[in-house]
């Protein structure tokens, strides 16, 4: 007989999870405040065979023109333990079976960074000079139990398509994970990317991919993903509007009976991208620029399409040496190249300037330990460009 007993338990077990319950619910949120754990105010104790078999609560989700702070809504309002008769009816309607404790409640909502579509981009959104997120359901209505959470989030390049997330109006960029329809959007998605969590999203590094000649055609280019969040991005050095590496094209052969042009094979050091990603490579610092921020690899502000050499600076033997001759200067970061030099004021004081130094105007936080100077006059003690005009006009007064 106890044999019997035995084998009869396991067949209930087994019926039981064929049917998707599970014997092991014992509390439930009865309101949307409620909390995961059996000392929440708002919760309750599941002790009935019925009221075991899951938790049930509406969906939470978004409206097409409301806020940005989820709500649960729809025609289905009941909270609680007890499997509930989901259906046609009742499509906001969610149950789930685990966690075993509290699997209905806010504790179990998961997050996404928080994108808004504007004037044809996708912004990732920021407050208070962190990335924004939104609430993400990670249970989908069902008409059984659900025994798993899905807590995927969406993320996206700037010109990532709209209808990469049909529905965006009312899931954001949740991924629950029928948002996503389009077979781009995988995990190595080029514009569209699904992972796993809010930090992980807002971490992914993407950069302008491409070749571009001119800043039009540069605006033309696409964002890519990167493969790994870690990966910088370059782009090519521009001088008067064009890379400093441009491929040339050859016209025709005179002794040829036909008239074929053909182009020179582009430089890598001339491409945006992922550095050594899609034949983007940066090794020569005079043709190319690298960068370590997501879209850092921009193109150069107007007026400052040239590249300034300065001398760079060593500190050896208790003393500041400059370098024998200036080299080209090269923007770590998005922006305009530097347009002055810099050196250290006193040459015997280490601090107050930075070791391999001189290129760029001093920060403000060196201002009074370090000195500007025009392009290629840092070698020394040099007058900087409003101290020079002070002197020209001394010398013609006089």
């Amino acid at each position: 007989m106890a044999g019997s007993k035995c084998l009869l338990g396991v067949v209930v077990l087994l019926l039981c999870v064929e049917l998707g319950y599970s014997t092991t619910v014992t509390f439930c949120a009865n309101a949307a405040t409620g909390a995961g754990t059996t000392e929440a105010t708002n919760g309750q104790s599941c002790t009935t065979e019925v009221q075991q078999k899951a938790c049930i609560r509406p969906t939470y989700g978004y409206t097409k023109d409301g806020n940005d702070i989820g709500e649960y809504t729809g025609s289905f309002t009941t909270w609680g333990c007890g499997a509930a008769t989901c259906g046609a009816t009742t499509p906001n309607c969610i149950q789930c079976n685990s966690p075993g404790t509290g699997c209905n409640s806010n504790d179990n909502l998961y997050s996404c960074p928080h994108y808004k579509h504007v004037n044809n981009v996708w912004a990732l959104q920021t407050e208070s000079g962190n990335t924004a997120t939104v609430k993400c359901d990670p249970y989908k209505p069902s008409s059984d139990p659900q025994s798993s959470k899905v807590t995927t989030c969406v993320a996206l390049t700037p010109d990532a398509a709209f209808n990469l997330l049909p529905s965006y109006d009312s899931q954001r960029s949740c991924n629950s994970p029928t948002a996503v329809t389009d077979a781009s959007c995988t995990d190595d998605g080029k514009q569209c990317r699904t992972c796993t969590s809010g930090d992980a999203c807002a971490n992914l590094r993407y950069c302008k991919t491409g070749t571009a000649t001119t800043a039009a055609a540069y605006d033309a280019l696409p964002w890519y993903f990167c493969t790994t969040a870690s990966v910088k991005c370059t782009r090519p050095v521009i001088v008067n509007g064009k890379p400093v590496n441009e491929a040339t094209q050859f016209g025709c052969v005179e002794s040829s009976l036909s008239c074929t042009n053909t182009t020179v094979p582009v430089d890598t050091a001339m491409k945006f991208g992922c550095l050594d990603e899609n034949s983007a490579t940066c090794t020569d610092t005079t043709k190319c620029s690298t960068c370590s921020t997501t879209g850092c690899n921009t193109w150069p502000a107007a007026g400052s399409d040239y590249v300034v050499k300065c001398y760079t600076w060593t500190w050896s033997n208790n003393k500041w040496t400059n370098s024998s001759s200036a080299t080209a200067c090269n923007t770590p970061t998005a922006g305009p190249l530097p347009t002055s030099c810099s050196l250290p004021k006193d040459r015997n004081t280490k601090d107050g300037f930075t070791a391999g130094g001189g290129c760029g105007a001093c920060t403000t936080a060196n201002a009074k330990t370090c000195l500007n100077t025009i392009a290629e006059k840092n070698s020394g003690y040099m007058p900087t460009a409003s101290v020079l005009g002070i002197l020209l006009l001394i010398s013609l007064l006089f």
